[in-house]
């Protein structure tokens, strides 16, 4: 799944299945510290899926504000309809 984000930013959230699913977060935007990217894959990745938007929100805000995270170009919300999209095209190929 991808969105572009207002003020022209791309995002993109894919679902890895080769192996156990692993999250993966791209794009135009930036994450700072760098690390910030694989703590938000991991929260996601940790995930079942089924989870309502608002709980993948908290989730992510959540560590966004314990790890010092700061988005740019990008927040929690898009990254939370992208992964609940990308879960949704991922159970529909099953």
């Amino acid at each position: 799944m991808e969105e572009k984000v207002p003020g022209g930013k791309l995002a993109r959230l894919s679902i890895k299945t080769d192996g156990s699913p692993r999250v993966v977060l791209s794009g135009d935007f930036f994450i700072y510290p760098e690390e910030g990217i694989f703590i938000i894959e991991d929260v996601l990745s940790g995930l079942g899926g089924w989870e309502p938007l608002e709980e993948i929100e908290t989730a992510l805000m959540g560590a966004v504000n314990n790890n010092g995270i700061e988005l740019v170009g990008l927040d929690v919300y898009v990254i939370a309809r992208l992964y609940k999209g990308a879960m949704h095209v991922e159970s529909n190929r099953a």
